[in-house]
């Protein structure tokens, strides 16, 4: 079934009317209908197809409009091609590479490495703290925080004595 279908529409297709005799008597046909103009000269290439212009010739550079696909850099495929496409590494170039230097989080890590000779338990306990600079603000202004805080009243305070009583050895029987 599926190939009688098949069949049926390729029967239905629009052939163009391409039949040609040649000057023997053998016909021959072609997709393409027959509007080519035959060349002037030897040298002329001509234009050959189905809507082709009267006067079939290829533009001249100037006349070209933009490409209707990428253009490829190297298209010859030549070393000095691609070395031209190519740029030189940073370090070989005068202006040398131009990252950037992370100022905020060199100090950070540099304060961060003279709280950690001072007490090595300090801090940086996770990945990415020690060169965080958001992280040293919080702890800056906890550890103000902590040294500003109100005391806790100790006047009223009840004292609780602390020695062991001391035994009574009267009451004690011996044996």
């Amino acid at each position: 079934m599926l190939i009688v279908m098949v069949l049926a529409f390729a029967g239905l297709q629009d052939v163009p009317n391409g039949v040609q005799q040649d000057a023997s008597g053998t016909q021959r046909w072609s997709i393409l209908a027959d509007s080519c103009a035959t060349p002037q000269s030897r040298d002329e290439i001509v234009v050959c197809g189905a809507g082709a212009p009267l006067d079939p010739r290829l533009p001249l550079p100037a006349e070209r409009g933009p490409p209707d696909r990428a253009i490829p850099s190297n298209p010859n495929l030549s070393g000095i091609g691609a070395l031209n496409v190519a740029s030189a590494p940073c370090a070989t170039r005068s202006e040398g590479c131009t990252t950037g230097i992370d100022l905020f989080g060199g100090t950070t890590f540099l304060v961060r490495t003279a709280g950690k000779l001072i007490d090595p338990d300090s801090c940086c306990d996770e990945p990415g703290e020690a060169t965080n600079p958001v992280g040293l603000v919080n702890d800056i202004g906890s550890v103000i925080k902590r040294t500003f805080k109100k005391k806790p009243d100790k006047s009223n305070r009840v004292p609780i004595p602390l020695d062991d009583p001391q035994l009574d050895t009267r009451s004690r029987i011996l044996p």
